[in-house]
């Protein structure tokens, strides 16, 4: 992997900003850009003139989000976001008084509030609270289901420390014991390796706006074919059918695949540039970026350890892109703000700061993004 050549050529942001907050929003590269502008123009000078190519756009990005996981095209939909395929699934699922949902008490809302809604139907949802260490005890947390339990929903990396699950482990307690997987991905797909048919994944949703190099608005929902019949749309339009196409027969018969999830007409513009972010991140491949963020992660922590509290588990196995700190007797939120008005871009969580750099990113970035904290962890102590 050339860093340097996609540095230059592909992440213009690196030559003004210390950007280091892709779990997020992401600055996208230029590959992506360059194809939004030319879909514009398209629409510009030939507005729907090129319908057909706009499909195959479609697909193109499709079977891209699938390999990036592990399914087949067949299993994947768009989705505005995440929050919109998670709530598909509480929404599609036939969901019966007295049965529980099974989530941890430290999810990011969009993974938190699809199930509190099903409150009106008797779900009670069950959270699993983290160890004073951070780390969610997947024991503890399986023993929380029973006979009852429809649905364990959870994010395959936490968004505040960074903490990332088992999910070989759950998955296949869930398949066991017949119970529906659900996994929000967003803090994981683009730098950690997906396999929905190792883990045992039944449900999956991510957006492509943090690790996975994209633009807000866009993202894919997988639905394992397994369990794809069980799963009712909540919405329904001309492009959830068989016969999509024929406007003047109506037939309401569903597609058999995830498109019955796409109600209606696509935004060609965001689902070109998705699929020109997933094929740098394709390119580049998945395991050489989880190579190169964990070393400089591991840079990161090597030069603060024991300067600051470290939030972020560094194990084995449950580690992720993800590093966030806490500098003591200072405010994250206040130390945040000063760092964003010296050019470093992080994010405030957890009291702290949290740090999430990609691929392109280098080490004596890192070493800059240091030099600031003190600098600015120095000025604040001062009464700055």
């Amino acid at each position: 992997m050339d860093v340097n050549r996609y540095r230059t050529e592909e992440f213009p942001v690196s030559g003004g900003l210390v950007y280091l907050n892709h779990a997020g929003v992401s600055p996208i590269p230029v590959r992506t850009a360059t194809r939004g502008v030319a879909q514009i123009r398209e629409y510009l000078n030939f507005g729907a003139y090129n319908l057909r190519g706009w499909i195959e756009i479609s697909e193109e990005c499709r079977k891209r989000f699938a390999t990036l996981i592990g399914a087949t095209p067949e299993e994947v939909a768009f989705v505005k976001n995440t929050s919109e395929g998670l709530s598909f699934v509480a929404g599609g699922l036939q969901w019966e008084e007295g049965d529980n949902v099974i989530t941890t008490a430290v999810e990011f809302p969009a993974n938190l509030y699809p199930w509190m809604a099903l409150k009106d139907k008797g779900v009670e949802v069950r959270l699993a609270r983290p160890t004073p260490e951070g780390r969610i005890d997947e024991d503890e947390l399986l023993s929380m289901a029973d006979e009852r339990t429809k649905l364990i929903a959870l994010s395959s990396v936490e968004f505040v420390n960074g903490y990332r699950l088992d999910l070989e482990k759950i998955g296949k307690f869930c398949r066991e014991h017949e119970i529906y997987f659900c996994v929000d991905a967003i803090q994981s797909l683009g730098v950690i390796p997906m396999d929905v048919e190792r883990y045992h994944i039944d449900f999956l949703a991510a957006d492509g706006h943090k690790w996975l190099l994209s633009i807000e608005g866009i993202g894919g929902f997988f639905v394992s074919s397994r369990v794809i019949d069980r799963l009712r749309p909540i919405e329904y339009g001309w492009h959830s059918v068989v016969k999509r196409f024929d406007f003047e027969n109506p037939d309401f018969t569903l597609d058999r695949t995830a498109k019955k999830f796409e109600p209606g007409s696509f935004n060609v513009l965001s689902i070109a540039m998705f699929s020109e972010s997933l094929g740098l991140i394709l390119e580049v491949g998945v395991e050489n970026i989880q190579e190169r963020v964990f070393s400089l992660v591991d840079h990161l922590a090597s030069k603060i350890e024991g300067d600051w509290e470290v939030l972020t588990p560094m194990g084995e196995g449950e580690r992720s892109g993800i590093f966030t700190f806490r500098v003591p007797g200072i405010d994250g939120k206040d130390l945040w703000k000063k760092l964003l008005e010296k050019d470093v871009v992080v994010s405030p969580r957890g009291g702290g700061i949290r740090v999430s750099p990609h691929f392109y990113n280098t080490p004596e970035e890192l070493d800059r993004f240091l030099e600031l904290t003190r600098e600015t962890v120095r000025e604040l102590r001062a009464g700055g």
